[in-house]
């Protein structure tokens, strides 16, 4: 073991016992009362901390989605931008949290970062509910009881409520918007790099697509991710494309590639320039999927002139 690894290890089984306990990921955990050394691992879990009113007590976050003047300047809303993607378990430990917070599974790899092993050194941990192993397809509960949980650790019960009404004043105004429209098809790009990614039936996407009016064009494929060839997806021919707009694979470079590939641009999506960049951050479960469906329901459903 990295000798400063082992002292960081030493220092850190000195902290006080840990104080509320809280569920999370089908198990108890314990942190100190309230936590104020937070690290958010992922974007969209620093943006719900963020929106709970965390900032204050935020020391770093990293891997930013989709934010590329944060990711240059160090700085996400006031919070120093600690790694590109996740930490090292060295520079972790050296910010002494006693809470970090991830929005994937493997913000928490199975090494000195897991959950199991930050626990025994008394660093407490948060996973997204969306992320947890075993999880169901309920999103938008997964969203409430984070809300609700981190509300509770940050002292800020009422504001979560306020964030889970303000999501179910977006969903209802998005089925407003599309009730008795036509339930256009949508394809999404997640990424180019490797083929055409995306998600099948189990992906957050879907879910996020039926809030706002519409539906997976590969929702038949029981899959939650899965990479589609161009013949594939010119054969399905959806009526909209989804573009992700991220650092590692921006919206603009996709629709070159839509636009130039000489099997895609054939795509009616393409041809008729039906197409919606969205910031990655927005199209996985968080504080923003209410506000990100109305946002959806407009472009899909926009009100005759």
């Amino acid at each position: 073991m990295p000798r400063k690894i082992l002292g960081l290890l030493l220092w850190l089984a000195t902290v006080p016992a840990l104080a509320a306990s809280y569920d999370n990921c089908a198990k108890t955990w314990t942190v100190e009362d309230p936590p104020r050394r937070i690290v958010a691992l992922n974007q969209h879990s620093a943006d719900l901390l963020l929106a709970l009113g965390a900032g204050p007590s935020m020391i770093g976050v990293a891997y930013l989605d989709d934010d590329s003047q944060a990711q240059a300047q160090g700085q996400y809303h006031g919070v120093p931008v600690i790694a590109r993607q996740y930490p090292s378990a060295e520079v972790l430990y050296s910010l002494k949290p006693d809470l970090v917070v991830g929005g994937f599974a493997s913000a928490f790899p199975d090494n000195f970062s897991s959950r199991e092993r930050l626990g025994r050194i008394g660093i407490a941990s948060y996973l997204l509910e969306s992320a947890c192993a075993g999880h169901d397809e309920d999103y938008f509960g997964h969203i409430r009881r984070d809300l609700r949980t981190l509300g509770r650790l940050l002292q800020q019960p009422a504001r979560a409520e306020q964030l889970i009404a303000a999501m179910e004043a977006d969903l209802a105004a998005a089925a407003a918007l599309y009730r008795g429209h036509d339930t256009p098809a949508v394809f999404y790009l997640d990424s180019e790099v490797n083929g055409l990614a995306s998600q099948g039936q189990r992906g957050f996407v879907g879910v996020l697509l039926q809030a706002a009016g519409a539906r997976n064009s590969f929702a038949a494929i029981d899959r939650p991710r899965l990479t589609v060839d161009s013949e594939t997806l010119l054969s399905n021919d959806p009526d909209v494309l989804l573009l992700a707009d991220a650092l590692w694979s921006p919206a603009t470079r996709k629709r070159q590639l839509l636009q130039r590939d000489p099997v895609l641009s054939r795509l009616r999506a393409v041809r008729e320039e039906r197409l919606i960049d969205i910031p990655f951050a927005q199209l996985v479960p968080g504080i923003a999927s209410g506000r990100t469906a109305l946002e959806l329901a407009r472009r899909l459903h926009p009100a005759p002139p």
